[in-house]
């Protein structure tokens, strides 16, 4: 069932007073890609997230599949694991990462390949998300999306572009590839993101956006994993607001993370709740 969940109405009715009293030029959006910005289910199925796509529908080859769920099945279980401690499970993470991003380059991954499956079905923007980015484009407010994708950061704008609503206030961070003259991939930036690196990876290899939010003072945090509002630690943040999608198992977790989180979104929400709160500004 669809809900919105406010941990404490009175402390975020404080919190989002003292944003939009600070005005938009104070405010940026911090949030992650697959399954917040987009939807996670279709007829009731989690919906896979970009790299999901490629496996599930062999745009590689044969070879690539087998060892791309290899990688997975090692892998995954070492990421939700939480008796395994941060630091081993960085260490993990960056293995598997380059691995799968040199099977990537082995596997002769092409331009095209990103374009079938920003194409496909399986991605989706969640409802009034084209409403609410076409705010922020209109008020200038910064959307910093930070995401451990797989498959280049441009596969994020091109899905942007796709929908029209790329503009110069969006800005994406994840990890990319070098390509040639025929669009194949042939190498990737060694300083993978995975997930449990974002919060370095915006303050040492990014300068560039930290200047254009450092004096914004006032962030909205949109995520969808327990580790992500780690993210934010780096940053001198006035006032935040963490927003948590909850894409499963919500009866096992909901208390949990309202603990985290100031709002807890269930269901495959949308964004009309995001929208409601700046529709007088």
């Amino acid at each position: 069932m669809k809900e919105t969940l406010i941990s404490d109405n009175q402390q975020f009715n404080e919190t989002m007073e003292k944003i939009r009293s600070g005005g938009m030029d104070n405010l940026h959006i911090l949030a992650d890609f697959d399954r917040t910005l987009t939807k996670a289910f279709y007829d009731w199925e989690m919906r896979p997230n970009l790299i999901s796509v490629l496996r599930k529908e062999w745009y590689l080859s044969e070879e690539y599949v087998k060892s791309a769920y290899a990688l997975h099945d090692h892998y995954y279980p070492i990421e939700i694991n939480p008796n395994i401690p941060i630091i081993e499970k960085k260490k993990e993470m960056t293995d598997w990462w380059n691995k799968h991003l040199d099977l990537l380059v082995k596997s002769k991954l092409h331009k095209s390949d990103i374009e079938k499956i920003i194409d496909s079905w399986f991605i989706e923007f969640r409802p009034a998300l084209i409403e609410f980015i076409r705010f922020l484009n209109e008020n200038d407010i910064p959307l910093v999306i930070i995401s451990a994708n797989w498959l280049w950061t441009d596969s994020i704008r091109m899905f942007f572009e796709k929908n029209m609503i790329m503009s110069d206030n969006i800005k994406i961070i994840s990890n990319w590839f070098l390509w040639d003259n025929d669009w194949n991939a042939v190498w990737y930036d060694k300083r993978v993101i995975h997930t449990f690196n974002k919060d370095e990876t915006v303050l040492h290899d990014h300068p560039e956006i930290y200047e254009m939010v450092k004096d914004r003072k006032n962030v909205i945090l949109l995520w969808d994993s327990t580790w992500d509002p780690a993210m934010i630690e780096w940053f001198d943040y006035d006032n935040l607001l963490k927003f948590w999608f909850l894409n499963e198992k919500e009866n096992e977790f909901i208390g949990k993370y309202k603990e985290i989180y100031d709002v807890v979104m269930t269901g495959d929400n949308d964004w009309e709740f995001l929208i409601w709160l700046f529709k007088d500004q």
